[in-house]
């Protein structure tokens, strides 16, 4: 784990990295920037869908190469990817933050949108994550919900427009062709760890 200064984190799956993504992850580097540290983006691979509800028709926007290609691309300076494994979708939020957020990253913010859950069974909801954080001293950074057209931008949103095959309005949220992939690209996000 390479020495971080001052980092800013922000977690979640970020499949996609739609809009409402692209909108923390502004947050999040603009945060970083002025606390003259560095933006960390914590995800995991395979998407916890995957693992969770494995019979499910869930499927993901993209490969996690390509949300990591898209998360580098607004300017992120490291993402952590964790492999979500049936051991680790059953720790606790607090032994997630105490071993990851707190122990590995040793953040000193969180950027949260207000809908955020984490830790086994979504256990670890805002309240619970913010007291958490308070007695750390991490500061959360609130971020608002993003619209476009008056409709919350959600990735099980895209999954649907792509199943009802509206590219359109699947291109619009996402805020790229979706038909763009990885191997069309010339650069790889390196600094994942």
């Amino acid at each position: 784990m390479p020495e971080l200064v001052s980092p800013v984190v922000a977690i979640g799956s970020f499949d996609g990295v739609h809009l409402g993504h692209r909108q923390i992850l502004r947050y999040l580097c603009e945060e970083a920037h002025r606390r003259n540290g560095q933006s960390v983006v914590v995800t995991f691979d395979p998407h916890p869908q995957v693992l969770v509800n494995p019979n499910s028709d869930f499927f993901t926007i993209n490969t996690v190469e390509e949300n990591l290609y898209l998360i580098g691309a607004q300017g992120v300076d490291l993402a952590l990817v964790i492999p979500f494994t049936k051991e680790f979708s059953k720790l606790s939020y607090v032994e997630f933050f105490e071993q990851y957020i707190f122990g590995w990253l040793h953040a000193g913010a969180l950027v949260m949108g207000p809908n955020h859950a984490i830790g086994h069974n979504r256990e670890g909801d805002r309240m619970k994550i913010e007291d958490l954080c308070q007695r750390h001293h991490v500061q959360i950074i609130d971020i608002p919900e993003f619209m476009c057209h008056d409709a919350k931008v959600h990735s099980s949103t895209i999954r649907k427009l792509i199943l009802e095959k509206q590219f359109d309005k699947v291109d619009e949220l996402l805020g790229y062709h979706y038909h763009l992939k990885a191997e069309d690209r010339k650069e790889t996000f390196q600094n994942k760890i």
